[in-house]
């Protein structure tokens, strides 16, 4: 038939209505069983073909066999076109977040290779607070999206079996968090949240007062040594003391860190299966060294009791300890010295 004449085909428009997305295409499974029809010259010219006129397909194929070099500096264009997103070179360009999290997505597609695919949703993660910070408070939906993307670093983070990209990227994954302090919609305390289910978190990647935390153990170091029943329960003769109050305490300090981070509630069997869990001390043992740490805080009077003496009317209410019980305290007011019965 001449060209002049061929009229191409007109599809009815309820038709193309139906025809979903991608529907005219092979399948899979038609696509695989042409394939083991062709020989292997033809399947290679097919490859050559397709790297040749796709550019997807030429990045695939060249982050799947390329050398690391040559895939790192694939990963570096898709660093430069996230940060192109959220500060573009023309100031006349329209911010749309959701082209930046695109390219994460489609980096995700080709590169099989999990630390360079969570380097670049952090990253992605990065440029949000910076951008925030830069240009102020944004929206809702602005922050859900860093947040989101946020929690999937998280999440696959905590999917690996040992600590290692956790230790590469800790510093940056703390960073985001105190970044934000100030930040409207939840933002800070969400992302804190998020950084607080890392599995990996330990007393190293918290804040806490040193000082006061050598006191503490040094305190429970010589009431320890002053009791009769030694040796602990469950405690190794050729086990160190201090090792393991020490370990002990900076793993309670990590619970309670993340307690208060998620503003969670949390029953003393939490707290120690917690720090049993991580550390393999019996919990009879780690019960008895919490609560020297308790008596460390009644001899301070760092435990209050809310309510007023009924003999002086004082609101100085404290928590003491009983005198060579363990785990029995008493209420006591500050003032006049009255004993109260816990309520």
């Amino acid at each position: 038939m001449p060209l002049a004449m061929w009229v191409a085909p007109k599809i009815p428009e309820m038709e193309m209505k139906k025809m979903k997305k991608n529907e005219c295409l092979l399948s899979i499974t038609k696509l695989k069983n042409i394939l083991k029809k062709q020989s292997r010259e033809e399947i290679i010219e097919l490859l050559l073909d397709s790297y040749k006129a796709s550019a997807e397909v030429k990045e695939y194929i060249t982050i799947k066999y390329g050398d690391y070099d040559t895939i790192e500096q694939i990963f570096r264009i898709y660093k430069s076109k996230v940060q192109d997103i959220f500060f573009p070179k023309s100031m006349g360009a329209q911010f749309k977040i959701g082209e930046a999290r695109k390219i994460v997505n489609h980096f995700k597609k080709l590169c099989s290779d999990e630390k360079l695919v969570i380097e670049l949703m952090l990253y992605y993660v990065e440029m949000g607070v910076k951008f925030t910070d830069t240009y102020g408070d944004i929206n809702e939906s602005f922050y859900n999206s860093v947040e989101s993307m946020y929690e999937a670093v998280v999440n696959s983070i905590n999917k690996h079996k040992n600590p290692e990209i956790f230790s590469v990227l800790r510093k940056r994954l703390k960073a985001v968090v105190d970044d934000t302090s100030g930040i409207g919609w939840g933002f800070h305390d969400n992302l804190g949240i998020m950084y607080f289910e890392i599995k990996w978190i330990d007393f190293e990647n918290i804040d806490s007062d040193e000082n006061e935390l050598k006191q503490i153990k040094q305190y429970i170091i010589d009431r320890l040594k002053q009791r009769n029943d030694l040796p602990l329960p469950d405690v190794d003769k050729n086990m160190s003391m201090i090792k393991m109050i020490d370990e002990i305490i900076n793993t309670d300090d990590v619970f309670l860190a993340k307690m208060d981070a998620q503003f969670s509630s949390y029953s003393k069997d939490d707290e120690y299966n917690f720090i049993s869990d991580k550390t393999a001390y019996s919990i009879e043992l780690i019960e008895l060294i919490l609560w020297q740490k308790n008596c460390y805080e009644m001899c301070n009077d760092n435990c209050e009791y809310e309510g007023k003496c009924g003999n002086c009317g004082s609101s100085e209410l404290y928590v003491r300890e009983v005198p060579n019980e363990d785990f029995e305290s008493r209420v006591i007011c500050k003032m006049c010295e009255t004993e109260f019965i816990r309520e």
